[in-house]
């Protein structure tokens, strides 16, 4: 495997997220988003986005409730990200040479797999965080309306380091808050 960039690396990723949710959002003018992940796994053998609408969140709460018969809420569900509306949400083409990177690392001697990986998880964390210091989720209140993420098969303390370095402290906290209150 050949050496990686890391600072190039994370200026990918801040590109793919921004040409992602661009499309994704302008695919979908209609919705309210309230979620935006970079979802992966804990090895990171892959890299996508994710993003739900508290549209799709309704009808998935309603729909589980005509299945199931029992009163999902929206609350409850919220950040449960296997069931958000677009997961993963596209960007495949945008996504593409960050994830050759990734499937090489991963297929590398164990070693090497190793001695990558915790700068890889750090360039894709400065890439999201690249893209939000821009502005990209907006500002002030309105930026309070979305919560990034890391999503996925992951550690919940991984998750919540990402929610605490994405967001706004108070967006942050929701997101943490929600988590203790349905897993205490």
């Amino acid at each position: 495997m050949s050496s990686i960039n890391y600072t190039q690396l994370a200026k990918q990723v801040r590109d793919a997220l921004r040409a992602s949710f661009s499309e994704l959002i302008a695919a979908n003018p209609d919705r309210t988003f309230y979620a935006f992940a970079i979802w992966t796994d804990g090895s990171l053998q892959f890299a996508y986005p994710a993003a739900s609408t508290e549209e799709g969140l309704s009808a998935t709460a309603e729909r589980y409730m005509k299945q199931y018969g029992k009163n999902y809420t929206v609350h409850e569900m919220r950040w449960y990200d296997g069931d958000w509306e677009f997961f993963p949400a596209g960007g495949e083409d945008h996504f593409a040479e960050i994830n050759q990177l990734l499937r090489e690392n991963f297929s590398a001697d164990e070693t090497i797999f190793v001695s990558k990986l915790e700068p890889l998880w750090k360039a894709l964390l400065e890439g999201f965080q690249m893209l939000e210091k821009e502005g990209f989720f907006g500002t002030g209140k309105e930026r309070e309306k979305i919560t990034l993420l890391l999503a996925g098969n992951l550690e919940e303390e991984l998750i919540q380091q990402w929610a605490t370095a994405l967001n706004p402290l108070s967006v942050a906290q929701r997101y943490i808050n929600w988590y203790d209150g349905n897993n205490s």
